[in-house]
């Protein structure tokens, strides 16, 4: 599989058979999907924190994460600059959180990761796109190997933020037991004296400070 963001892996492991977001954690997992959306275009440098740590374009967006895009339009749209905090509050509306998710899964769609949904239902108006079963246990089986299966050198940037994303939005319980959910957390915890921590440090918080705002 090709290597995909830890946005485009999060709707991979976010996103139910029909395309949908669950019902009872809507809230936690739009919240971290635009985290992380923003974490992702802050770290690609399209989008930069100025004074007050308000959030402003910095550079246009390459047509390889065009599935940012919604996020990206609704920062350059803004009359007021906003932290990350205010941004994902003032923009906590159906549009962007629709967008975004739309985006990402028309992008793993066009990657053969995703089966397009033809429009469902009496007005027949969106199209949605469901995760394909194995590209979902691939994005899993990057933790289980890196966090449960490997010693610390085998930890990435992308995986420490991808498991960041699952468990600001309470998922890892879908894919993990309560053992392995024991040996996550410590794992985490020793991972925070490597490289690849330090190096994903920034992205986490930002994943963490947006995503709580909606948790």
């Amino acid at each position: 599989m090709e290597n995909l963001s830890y946005a485009q892996e999060y709707y991979l492991c976010a996103v139910n058979s029909k395309g949908d977001v669950p019902a009872m954690k809507s809230v936690e997992i739009h919240g971290s999907l635009l985290a992380g959306a923003v974490a992702q275009l802050l770290e690609r440098g399209f989008v930069e924190r100025g004074e007050g740590d308000a959030l402003a374009c910095a550079k246009p967006l390459d047509d390889s994460f065009s599935y940012l895009r919604p996020p990206y339009d609704a920062i350059a749209s803004q009359k007021k600059p906003r932290n990350l905090k205010s941004f994902v509050t003032w923009e906590f509306k159906p549009r962007l959180y629709n967008g975004t998710l739309f985006a990402i899964g028309a992008s793993l769609a066009a990657l053969g990761h995703a089966d397009e949904l033809s429009p469902q239902g009496f007005l027949k108006r969106k199209t949605k796109f469901a995760p394909k079963p194995e590209a979902t246990a691939t994005a899993i089986g990057k933790i289980r190997s890196e966090l449960l299966e490997s010693d610390s050198g085998g930890i990435t940037g992308e995986t420490l933020c991808l498991t960041a994303l699952l468990d600001k939005s309470k998922l890892l319980k879908d894919f993990f037991s309560k053992d392995e959910l024991d040996a996550l957390k410590k794992r985490l915890e020793e991972a925070r004296g490597s490289e690849a921590y330090d190096m994903a440090k920034d992205v986490i918080d930002v994943i963490s400070a947006g995503a709580a705002v909606a948790g």
